[in-house]
């Protein structure tokens, strides 16, 4: 018997060796316990790149190999990486390498461990020192995840030779030399399937490298295409929410309301529960979904008390004393074509139904006084919902107080009513009580004295350049194209320039003199003097988009400024499709990158992934936790958490228009400029419209002024005409607007009632 058992065994051991790994099941069946197959260590074939140079910013690691399991982590220096993600079948890991491990030169230990502790050899990521005479800025710094095809750009700057390399994620580019200030090179598609912030470098023979430019690698966003239900009613119970849509990542997290809820995939949905809490009380639900950092566009679910009419909100909520206005529109739930409609208590006239919207007629004595008017709608069963109301509120009133019909340019302080502007831009009050303009197309910074009624020039001679104060030839302070300004606490004020892709910064002496030099960007200095005389021009400005020291960094296209209570400089860089922050770090000004990251776009989210078209105007909220930017082509007014680095939509649907309403149906035709009141309510430039616009705390959008044919007239808000209004600056103190009307080349100011 005993012979018998011991044959069996050894019979079972032979016969299972070949198949024990795929069929754990024999073990089962010759008496032993069933067993799973060991999983294979992950191993570490290449890190790219291995060589950086000490200085760069964030970015992303590539690390190739096998056997990756699903949440396998990137270990540097003995610490995982909790950005590590895994890519192509568990054969790429990709983490983010923060700007502080490779501050300085020298070198790094690299490996992969998997969730069970296994882990792979061990390679070194080498950090450099850059080499002065090598210095690169890229042509083109963006492209979407998942390109189908090979990218074509080039780096600029200087110390190319016909030998050098562009290295791209430390893969050798194909690079054509075109001069020693130009390389052209080819971005293979396989390295641009996932998101990343890309590491580019160009390296000379004697592998001396230069600095390194990110080139950012951007995700795409979900897309929502339904929602079961679509419609809820108020309860206190928990609630199976089911969104369908496309372009489902793992990892995707239903967003309500902001909140991010634990989601499930299920097949081509994603499931979560929606807590009792959201469905308690009557709401608009605002669902996303969230991958990658970005948020999908917007759905709404209502959430009502019953199947009867519901009203939620008014557009506009606030109208004009003899505004020509006939209709309101009604935001609600539960809309049949049954349903009647009162506006103070005498049936009104619906001219357009959908179970969501009631267009109501309104009649015009409505709107001969201010006052408050009410409205309810009844279901066909008689029931009546709940009131809402819109405000009939005084006309404002604009007047010029600088500038004249024709354009022109005076060096000598001038009456108001007299002085001629050519394109007036951006406006800013000083802590010396002076209204500061970038008086573009003049090349010059001038200031409106409101207590002599006097413009005067601060800065700038007429003629485009670019000069600082003290240069070689004595040129007189010159500026390209002068766009945003501020003033600080002391009285420095600080300039953005579109010519130049600089900030300069003017300070003023207590005799009146003004010294002008540059406070940030990328220059170069000009040698060659015909050339000085034909730029008018001591320096050259360069574009670009780095961070690190003010002076290194680049700009495309600087717009509007704010500066923040702790002294920070936040800039709207708007060719580079980002909000950009300078701060001071240990007495040295520095740039970084707050939202945005250089590719133009729309998508809201992680405020680095976050994407705007052409940011321009931006405004600080009161508390300083906001900050609100005029996103123009994405016609939209966006705002950042500045606490959570989270980029939302705070008003506009994304239609070129000029509809006021609520915050997600409001439109605007490229909003530039935009102030805020000490109530918090947002005013803006709408330049295509002719319009100012106000947003109230919630982003509910009513027009205040202008909207007729592009023209000048001063007078009453209703008939007031602009011809695209681009800065704005508000008199809290007096309650004025101050509007930079650039083409009719004056400064307009509204009072507010």
């Amino acid at each position: 018997m005993r012979k018998g058992i011991w044959f069996l065994l050894i019979f079972c051991a032979a016969m299972s060796a070949p198949w024990l790994m795929s069929a754990p099941w024999l073990l089962w069946e010759c008496g032993g316990e069933t067993a799973s197959a060991q999983a294979s260590a992950p191993t570490l074939k290449r890190i790219t790149p291995d060589t950086i140079t000490a200085g760069t910013a964030t970015f992303t690691l590539r690390l190739t190999g096998t056997d990756y399991a699903e949440d396998a982590k990137a270990v540097v220096d003995g610490s995982a990486l909790d950005s590590s993600r895994v890519s192509r079948r568990g054969k790429v890991l990709l983490a983010e390498i923060d700007a502080l491990v490779v501050a300085g030169v020298g070198t790094h230990t690299v490996k992969v461990v998997n969730p069970d502790n296994t882990s792979s050899e061990t390679k070194t990521l080498t950090v450099v020192a850059k080499d002065p005479d090598i210095r690169i800025r890229l042509g083109g710094n963006a492209a979407q995840e998942r390109q189908s095809t090979n990218l074509s750009t080039h780096v600029f700057g200087e110390g190319f030779g016909e030998n050098s390399t562009v290295l791209f994620w430390g893969f050798d580019a194909t690079t054509t030399f075109v001069n020693s200030e130009d390389l052209n090179f080819e971005i293979d598609a396989d390295l641009l399937t996932d998101f990343a912030f890309v590491p580019v470098v160009v390296r000379n023979k004697n592998s001396r490298y230069s600095n390194v430019e990110i080139f950012f690698v951007v995700p795409s966003a979900a897309k929502i295409d339904s929602t079961d239900p679509e419609t809820l009613d108020v309860t206190g119970e928990d609630v199976l929410l089911k969104v369908f849509g496309n372009n489902f990542k793992k990892g995707a997290v239903i967003v309500v309301n902001g909140t991010r809820l634990e989601t499930t995939p299920v097949k081509e949905r994603l499931e979560a529960m929606l807590p009792a809490s959201f469905v308690s009380a009557p709401s608009e639900l605002v669902v996303r979904v969230e991958q990658d950092g970005i948020q999908s566009r917007d759905q709404i679910i209502t959430v009502t008390p019953t199947d009867d009419p519901f009203l939620f909100s008014v557009a506009p909520t606030r109208i004009r004393v003899g505004e020509n206005k006939t209709a309101v529109d009604l935001d609600g739930a539960n809309f049949t074509a049954d349903s009647t409609a009162t506006i103070d208590g005498q049936e009104a006239g619906i001219k357009r139904q959908t179970r969501r919207l009631l267009t109501l007629s309104i009649k015009a004595d409505i709107l001969t006084a201010p006052g408050t008017h009410t409205i309810q709608v009844k279901g066909k069963d008689g029931a009546i919902s709940n009131v809402a109301t819109f405000n009939v509120v005084p006309d404002v009133t604009v007047l010029g107080v600088a500038g004249n019909k024709r354009d022109g340019f005076s060096a000598v302080c001038t009456p108001a009513a007299d002085s001629q502007l050519r394109w007036p831009s951006r406006l800013a009050f000083g802590p010396d009580g002076l209204l500061y303009v970038t008086d573009r197309l003049n090349h010059a910074i001038r200031s409106i004295d409101f207590a002599t009624g006097q413009v005067c020039l601060v800065a700038g001679t007429g003629f485009p350049g670019y000069n600082d104060s003290g240069n070689e030839r004595g040129f007189a302070p010159t500026f390209s194209n002068p766009l945003g300004i501020v003033a600080d606490s002391s009285g420095k004020l600080y300039v953005t320039e579109n010519g130049n892709d600089v900030i300069r910064r003017i300070r003023k002496a207590a005799d009146g003199s003004v010294t002008v030099d540059t406070f940030a960007g990328l220059t170069e200095q000009i040698t060659d003097k015909p050339r000085q005389i034909r730029l008018n021009s001591t320096m050259v400005g360069l574009e670009g988009f780095g961070v690190g020291a003010a002076r290194d960094a680049g700009f495309r296209l600087p717009d509007d400024m704010v500066i923040a209570p702790d002294g920070s400089i936040y800039l709207s860089d708007s060719n580079n499709h980002a909000i950009r922050r300078i701060r001071d770090v240990n007495g040295n000004p520095q740039i970084e990158t707050i939202a945005g990251n250089g590719v133009p776009g729309f998508a809201d989210g992680d405020a680095l992934k976050a994407r705007f078209n052409t940011p321009t105007g931006i405004a600080l909220s009161n508390d300083g936790r906001f900050l609100y930017v005029a996103d123009t082509n994405n016609m939209r007014i966006r705002r950042i958490n500045l606490t959570a680095k989270k980029v939302e939509t705070f008003s506009g649907s994304g239609d070129i228009g000029a509809l006021d309403g609520p915050f997600f149906q409001a439109s605007f035709s490229q909003p530039v400029g935009l102030a805020v009141d000490s109530a918090g309510n947002i005013y803006v430039c709408d330049i295509l419209a002719g319009q100012i616009r106000r947003l109230d705390p919630n982003g509910n959008a009513n027009t205040v002024t202008g909207g007729t044919r592009p023209k000048f007239r001063d007078g009453p808000g209703l008939t007031a005409a602009f011809n695209q209004p681009r800065g704005i600056a508000i008199d809290r103190a007096r309650g004025f607007l101050y509007v930079a009307d650039t083409e009719n080349f004056r400064i307009r100011r509204i009072a507010l009632q």
